[in-house]
């Protein structure tokens, strides 16, 4: 995640931090889980599908003494989520844009769904998704897109649960 990026979300999820639950879905390096710990949230779960990506955000926490407030599971963020606890305040996914041979990705519906199936989300939490600008619209009416913004290529779209 760029670093304009990341603290624009920061700066949105202020209010919403201190003492919350927060899920980091394709955590990749653990760097938004730690910077949620590190701006007041009371618990992070990491999860990612790469063991290699698990380890690097293992290290990250213990480096920055933050194991004590932290989960890593390793699972396919658009499978099955029921078993990661919660509910969760706050859900931020960035999933890759592209898979290894370049082909794009559109995983925010998907993920999405898995969501609203595990019934994972605090009443009034929300779900921010980094995606790529070309990736189609969700389209789920049990998701309603609170606020949108824009950085070049890339897009974080708010989301609150709207129900079925």
């Amino acid at each position: 995640m760029l670093g304009r990026i990341k603290k624009s979300l920061f700066d949105i999820l202020r209010l919403r931090l201190p003492d919350c639950q927060f899920l980091d879905l394709y955590a990749g390096s653990g760097s938004v889980g730690i910077e949620a710990l590190s701006r007041g949230a009371a618990y992070a779960t990491f999860v990612d599908l790469d063991p290699r990506s698990l380890s690097v955000v293992r290290q990250n926490l213990s480096r920055l003494q933050l194991y004590d407030r932290a989960r890593v599971v390793r699972a396919d963020a658009t499978k099955q989520l029921a078993h990661l606890g919660g509910p969760f305040d706050l859900i931020f996914m960035g999933p890759p844009y592209h898979d290894a041979q370049w082909n794009a990705l559109s995983l925010t519906g998907p993920t999405l769904d898995a969501i609203a199936r595990a019934q994972i989300l605090k009443a009034g939490g929300w779900v921010i998704g980094q995606h790529h600008a070309k990736e189609p619209p969700v389209r789920d009416p049990r998701w309603r897109m609170v606020r949108q913004e824009r950085y070049g290529d890339s897009r974080l779209s708010f989301f609150e649960y709207a129900g079925s």
